[in-house]
């Protein structure tokens, strides 16, 4: 009987050293998994504010050049610091809050293309008008227009805009206009003739776009960074405003659609030089062109 009591003793304390060697296996694993995923969030983390730092050194260098738009960039840099700062803040990395950062950050890159397109292209403006202030900068503006590499065409923009519903614009074209004395506008390439712009452009096709009326704003800038016959002001975000020339409302029907807009302009303001054209659906820019007058 003494030694069944024994027998059975050994086979309990087996059992629960064989539970406790499961429970500290277990325990193990569950903690090897928690540190995969814990790292790999921090991984992240740290690929973000990464992808933030670059962002506001490429900031710092545009600000740098002094162009007149170096005040929306330093408002759109600030924005970008404090969220790097929010960021690098968060003490326990969590993967829905990095999640919101991302999307945040797509939004970001989306804004700084446009930003920068129009910062690069002031630039350029301002470094010939400080070398050139003779009949020589107009040579060299013509000759960029000639052989300029690093155009910026249309469909280039389009795959910025955010895919999804987001209607996007193809074969936008400015065209200078002169009015005759009998009032009929024709083409022409001169500064000193041109009474308005032409602007041509179509909303491209997109079948799982709202259909119903759509804002659109066409914005002509001059060399200077100005905005030709400012009408109002077009909110893009909470912190940045940009004037338009003319705005217009379509009826998109899940079908692409011709548009065309007319600017009128007085012909003392017009300069020779290069103009660019922003056109904008809603408060997205949605195709870009330029056109060179002589």
């Amino acid at each position: 009987m003494e030694e069944n009591k024994k027998s059975s003793g050994k086979w309990i304390v087996i059992i629960l050293l064989v539970l406790l060697l499961g429970a500290l296996v277990y325990t193990f694993y569950n903690d090897s998994e928690h540190k995969k995923l814990t790292d790999q969030i921090e991984e992240e983390k740290l690929e973000i504010e990464e992808n933030l730092d670059s962002m506001i050194v490429r900031y710092e260098d545009a600000i740098a050049q002094k162009t007149s738009m170096s005040n929306e960039l330093a408002i759109e840099r600030d924005r970008i610091i404090a969220l790097r700062d929010s960021v690098k803040d968060l003490k326990t990395a969590n993967y829905r809050l990095l999640r919101i950062y991302r999307r945040e950050i797509g939004e970001l890159e989306e804004t700084n293309q446009k930003l920068f397109f129009l910062n690069d292209s002031l630039t350029v403006e301002n470094k010939l008008l400080i070398k050139n202030l003779d009949s020589a900068n107009i040579k060299i503006i013509q000759q960029i227009a000639k052989f300029d590499t690093l155009t910026v065409e249309n469909q280039e923009l389009i795959q910025k805009v955010a895919i999804g519903s987001v209607l996007k614009v193809n074969n936008a074209k400015a065209i200078a206009m002169r009015e005759r004395s009998s009032g009929k506008l024709v083409e022409t390439s001169r500064s000193r003739n041109t009474d308005a712009f032409r602007i041509n452009f179509t909303i491209d096709k997109n079948e799982i776009s709202k259909q119903g009326e759509r804002n659109i704003y066409i914005q002509i800038i001059n060399s200077k960074g100005e905005t030709l016959a400012a009408r109002g002001e077009l909110v893009l975000t909470e912190e940045l405003t940009v004037n338009y020339s003319d705005t217009t409302i379509v009826e998109y029907l899940n079908e692409s659609i011709d548009v065309i807009s007319l600017v009128e302009v007085n012909r003392d303001d017009i300069q020779k030089g290069m103009y660019i054209v922003n056109i904008y659906v809603e408060n997205k820019i949605a195709g870009t062109t330029k056109i060179v007058l002589k």
